[in-house]
């Protein structure tokens, strides 16, 4: 059986599939939209675990591997406080 991902929020949770780069990214596309309605979400891929909330108070925080700002959405990876395009590259979601 494939990889499958475990998206929880406050009142649900989703089960998407999850076997390669292009379902990861779907995950993850789905994972923001849920922050966004329900402020914060829990995610896993098979062993790896990621949270991510709305971060409007945190969003000018810089991301702990470019240092960039986190946006509007703040990824806590591997107890990393990381953007988005950090959070997708130790997800394995990148194309």
């Amino acid at each position: 059986m494939g990889q499958v991902a475990h998206i929880r929020y406050d009142g649900g949770a989703l089960l998407l599939p999850a076997q390669n780069p292009y379902d990861r990214e779907l995950v993850f596309e789905e994972a923001e939209s849920c922050a966004r309605r329900h402020g914060t979400v829990d995610v896993q891929f098979g062993r790896k675990e990621m949270w991510v909330r709305s971060a409007a108070l945190d969003a000018r925080d810089p991301c702990e591997e470019c240092r960039e700002p986190v946006g509007l959405l703040s990824f806590l990876v591997d107890h990393h406080h990381l953007c988005a395009h950090c959070a997708k590259r130790r997800m394995g979601c990148t194309l």
